[in-house]
């Protein structure tokens, strides 16, 4: 089976290269070369936030703003800009007039090559006297799209007595109404595999930059304020990829998270200038785990109501949310206070277990801090001080970054979550999944010593105060990485990264050493050939794995393909290994695997001419060669196969 899938893979693309041959153009940098290389730094980053930011920066790349008209705030939505180099581009259009291309970029001291590369799929050079006037709805766009994902298997929770309540198909329905800076409007439905109905919906109506008003939102939305320490969910950030700016306020929910939003309404006023009052308020309901007494035990994040249990915790208990902030910026300088109230219907009692101890317990709790910082030339600081009132705990998160050149930036955050300070909307940085309990300093240094070389290297120490679970005393760990990418030429470009995560897990130090070792190909305009492997030890258990990706583009008609297959061995759970593999558009897949065997994708997409239409296909399969089922409880496969076909279309008018 091996020698034929082996000798497939290798027909189609020497059949495909026979094609591309004569086209020797270099490729044009792509919105799906962006999210390989800016969304899968981090294989240890949470899939569902991913998801949920690229789809906020899929609209952005789909609306890219004239870089000779935009303002801060237009720039502040693009994520791996910082301060310095939003001030930079501002003062450059100021001293030379507009920019005629998007290559005087690279003249500017503050822009690297790689800001430089990704800035081109968000803004453009345009004369800003020929911007076209299109009133205050603008000419309104309808977007349209549904992807459905068919299993060729069938899981123990479709054939049991008491499985899963409905079929084996995943789909989902997506509106948007827009294409103006002042309004959007959108709607979403999610049925996931296993569950009866379409029982997750969202949607939002948006209001924009209309006098005093800077944004409204009625429906479902995120709010970051500050370093997101006690009010967190407006920007996204790894340790490969630290916080560079204060959190972007408030955001519609465009993405398909089911769990970290709020729901209700939210309003942002500029009354005085360099002044923000924000608002907002918010009513949901929870799935939660409970006792025998009717008390929160868990919140549930799953989002699956697919067996008897999961459907006896939906929606089964309510929050009420309300808060606000203030907060003023000028001069390079900023200051706000923010903080929120919340109620559940129900009495929160995590249990007393030891690691719980400190969990959140009552039914009233709320948070307040203060945020702060400046922003002087090549340096940042900036910081957020956080009070819990339930337990009088304290949350504090620090940065300071110095862009040494347009080659060097050097970073510096420090954090210290107290083990009785607890925020439901945090979304700060910390490497547990909640700020709670930890303690820290990550060093983080992106270099570019020469012209094709790139270097990214961090170090982070943390410490976890309070038992955490499967632990009976205090923890510390370590993390190092380091990165180092060479471009050789305009066809070939190297990358190794190794990565060492010492963290106590059950009383005993865990070291992960990780490596990854990847070439990439470009022979011409219409080819990308990408060779990466993987290797993984922990504590005498260890895991490696080859993949292959191909990727084929067409201008005319707009088809792009792209073909992966890997092999992977480990020697246990613990050895997993984590591949990123091609996906639909506007999402990101990475897997994880375990034992021995083989796995592959097939993707296609079709885009018309005038871009109103677009049409995807996608086939994946795996094999194990260790095993004759796969997963476990109800999530079983008898089966040592399992094989996913994934059919997405979407519509523009």
């Amino acid at each position: 089976m091996v020698k034929r899938f082996s000798s497939w893979i290798a027909y189609f693309v020497v059949a495909f290269c026979w094609i591309s041959l004569p086209a020797a153009a270099q490729k044009q940098y792509s919105w799906d070369d962006f999210v390989q290389e800016y969304a899968t730094d981090d294989e240890l980053l949470d899939e569902e936030a991913r998801l949920v930011y690229l789809e906020e920066l899929k609209l952005l790349h789909e609306h890219p703003v004239n870089i000779n008209t935009a303002s801060v705030e237009d720039f502040r939505q693009i994520p791996f800009l910082n301060e310095q180099q939003i001030e930079s581009i501002h003062a450059y259009i100021y001293l030379h007039g507009e920019m005629k291309t998007l290559g005087e970029l690279l003249l500017l001291p503050l822009i690297d090559t790689q800001t430089y590369r990704w800035l081109h799929l968000f803004v453009y050079a345009g004369e800003a006297k020929k911007e076209e006037k299109t009133g205050f709805f603008g000419h309104l766009r309808n977007d349209l799209s549904s992807r459905t994902d068919i299993p060729l298997y069938k899981r123990k929770g479709f054939k049991a007595d008491n499985g899963y309540a409905g079929n084996f198909l995943y789909h989902r329905i997506k509106y948007e109404l827009g294409n103006s800076k002042h309004f959007r409007a959108g709607f979403h439905t999610e049925k996931d595999a296993g569950e009866r109905f379409y029982d997750s919906y969202s949607g939002f109506a948006l209001l924009k930059d209309v006098g005093i008003l800077k944004t409204a939102v009625v429906g479902d939305y995120r709010i970051g304020l500050g370093e997101g320490v006690a009010l967190g969910g407006s920007n996204w950030f790894s340790k490969s990829a630290p916080i560079s700016k204060t959190q972007t306020g408030i955001k519609p929910l465009t993405g398909m998270d089911e769990i970290n939003f709020l729901r209700g309404a939210a309003v942002t006023l500029n009354p005085w200038k360099g002044w923000e009052l924000t608002a907002f308020a918010s009513f949901r309901q929870k799935d939660a785990t409970l006792n025998k007494n009717g008390e929160i035990q868990t919140l549930q994040t799953s989002g699956y109501h697919r067996s008897a249990t999961e459907l006896k915790n939906k929606n089964n208990s309510t929050a009420i949310t309300a808060g606000g902030g203030l907060s003023w910026q000028g001069k390079g300088f900023h200051l706000g206070a923010t903080g929120y109230f919340v109620h559940f219907n129900r009495v929160m009692n995590p249990g007393n277990t030891l690691y719980r101890r400190y969990y959140p317990r009552g039914q009233n709790f709320s948070v307040a801090s203060l945020y702060y910082g400046c922003s002087r030339y090549r340096f940042t600081f900036a910081g957020e001080t956080a009070y819990s009132t339930e337990k009088s705990g304290i949350g504090t998160l620090n940065r300071l970054q110095w862009i040494i050149s347009k080659r060097y930036t050097l970073s510096l955050v420090q954090r210290f979550y107290g083990y009785k300070y607890y925020s439901f909307l945090s979304g700060a940085f910390a490497d547990n999944s909640s700020a709670q309990n930890e303690s820290g300093v990550l060093l983080h240094l992106k270099a570019q010593p020469w012209e094709r070389w790139q270097i990214i290297c961090y170090a982070d120490f943390f410490h976890n105060p309070w038992p955490r679970y499967r632990m009976t005393r205090s923890s510390s760990g370590q993390e190092i990485m380091a990165e180092l990418s060479h471009k050789i030429n305009n066809y070939h470009t190297l990358l190794v990264r190794y990565q060492l995560k010492r963290k106590e897990q059950a009383d005993v130090m865990e070291p992960h050493h990780r490596t990854k070792l990847q070439w990439t190909f470009i022979p011409s305009g219409n080819w990308k050939f990408q060779t990466t492997g993987w290797l993984h030890a922990i504590r005498g258990s260890n895991g490696w794995s080859i993949q292959e990706t191909a990727y084929y583009t067409l201008q005319k008609p707009a088809l792009r393909f792209a073909l992966m297959a890997a092999y992977f061995q480990t020697d246990d759970y613990n050895s997993r290994i984590y591949l990123y593999e091609p996906s639909l558009y506007s999402s990101v897949s990475s897997a994880q695997y375990y034992g021995k065997g083989i796995n592959g994708i097939c993707m296609a997409r079709w885009t018309s001419a005038n871009k109103h239409w677009m049409l995807e296909g996608r086939y994946a399969l795996c094999k194990y060669f260790d095993r004759s089922e796969i997963g476990s409880s109800l999530q079983t496969i008898y089966s040592s196969w399992k094989n996913d076909i994934s059919l997405q279309v979407r519509v523009q008018i």
